[in-house]
């Protein structure tokens, strides 16, 4: 009985064996040779724009902007900045008949420069014909109240301001007025002194930068001292908070963007020495467009593994330059009109695509490279020819605030190496 047991038992084993040698993957037929094909290509087309965004909100801002350049690609580059005092507590002096005014002094504290460094920079203070309204949205192509009375002119070595206080004397009829006011505490109303201010570019732009001061470091200084006992003394009015913007300006009739004019129409790459433009605080950005890409598909189902493009910046566009490009850039997906509509979001990610400038230690050449798997195959999806291109821009929010930085890139008219789309997808047949 064991002896047939065993022999039943070894039976079942043999069969189960060549059960497993005989087995086949399901599905192992639709995969096969025959039926799919990695394919790659580089030669699709790329078409370059540059296109100029809506107004960029610019108040209340970690950073005043003032000043002016000349840009060699994209014209004179100007920024004045608009500013209310406050009237806090602290601005009181006694009512004491020795007390004796001295000087109005602006101080504030450099920190940030662009594009020129370590030069002498020319600038003027301005007295305004009306206060900012904290009910108005204040933009950087905002025109801003008039200015009425120059208050000061001053120049300072930029190199000499680094870590130090920028001070500039103001006018001393303005200063005895709020001197004035400061020991008058029953009746304080500063409007009847004072609108506010405006900061700007004095003079030639040649050589000259636009200057950055620090809101926070920032204030107007009443100097004064006791004539009985020698004693010196001052007061304080600091900036208004949300009562501050930067007009932020760019005359580009003699530049390569001359035919940037209208917000939202894109100025092809063939009307703008073969190249797209990216300045944050003008609100420059480029725009791409893949007309060939559909021909990919040819009636066949793809799936696409790896598409990215590639973007040459060789050094000899900003070697020995001071126009430093931008080291990031951010992929967004562009409206109807040609503006921001939001950032492409990869993955369902939290974090929109972010491309990062590298450099060849050993040519000293830098590219951007972008990767745009799930974008393209989300046009591949698509049934209708209409899609949406992909828009380049880096806001100033992600720079450093209101940063006036920018990108030259090439576009394929210039050379195809110099802007290389790639494409690598499975063709199910």
């Amino acid at each position: 009985m064991n002896n047939l047991y065993t022999f039943f038992i070894a039976l079942l084993l043999l069969a189960c064996t060549s059960a497993c040698q005989d087995s086949t993957l399901v599905g192992e037929n639709l995969i096969n040779d025959d039926n799919t094909q990695v394919q790659e290509i580089d030669t699709l087309k790329v078409r370059s724009s540059s296109v100029l965004l809506d107004s960029l909100f610019t108040v209340n801002g970690s950073r005043m902007l003032c000043g002016a350049y000349e840009d060699p690609a994209l014209g004179l580059v100007s920024a004045n900045c608009f500013f209310n005092i406050d009237t806090f507590n602290t601005f009181v002096i006694n009512d004491d008949e020795s007390l004796v005014y001295d000087s109005l002094v602006f101080i504030s504290r450099q920190d940030y420069e662009y594009p020129a460094f370590d030069h002498l920079q020319s600038l003027q203070v301005l007295t305004l014909s009306e206060s900012l309204d904290d009910e108005i949205f204040y933009f950087n192509s905002t025109k801003g109240p008039q200015t009425l009375q120059k208050i000061a002119s001053f120049t300072y070595s930029t190199r000499l301001a680094k870590s130090r206080d920028v001070r500039a004397r103001l006018d001393d009829g303005l200063g005895r007025r709020l001197f004035a006011k400061a020991k008058n505490r029953d009746e304080f109303d500063l409007d009847d002194v004072i609108k506010g201010f405006c900061i700007k570019q004095e003079g030639s732009t040649n050589g000259q930068a636009i200057i950055g001061f620090e809101t926070g470091k920032t204030f107007i200084k009443v100097y004064y001292h006791d004539r009985k006992s020698g004693e010196e003394g001052s007061v304080d009015l600091r900036l208004k908070p949300d009562l501050r913007f930067n007009q932020i300006q760019s005359d580009r009739s003699k530049s390569n963007l001359k035919g940037l004019v209208k917000k939202g129409t894109p100025l092809p790459a063939a009307n703008s020495n073969k190249e797209t433009y990216i300045q944050s605080g003008v609100g420059i950005c480029t725009m791409l467009d893949f007309p060939t890409l559909r021909s990919v598909r040819q009636n066949r189902l793809i799936s696409v593994n790896l598409a990215y493009l590639d973007i040459d910046l060789p050094k000899s566009n900003y070697q020995f330059s001071e126009y430093t490009p931008l080291d990031r850039v951010q992929v967004y997906v562009p409206t109807h009109k040609n503006t921001l509509k939001l950032p492409y979001w990869f993955d369902n990610d939290n974090n929109p695509i972010t491309a990062v400038r590298t450099t060849n230690i050993l040519t000293g050449n830098s590219m951007f490279r972008i990767y745009l798997t799930e974008y393209f195959n989300n046009i591949m999806k698509q049934n209708s020819d209409d899609y949406e291109g992909i828009m380049l821009y880096s806001p100033a929010s992600s720079t450093g605030n209101n940063e006036l930085s920018r990108l030259i890139l090439p576009s394929q008219q210039s050379g195809q190496e110099s802007l290389r789309l790639h494409v690598i997808f499975t063709v199910i047949k």
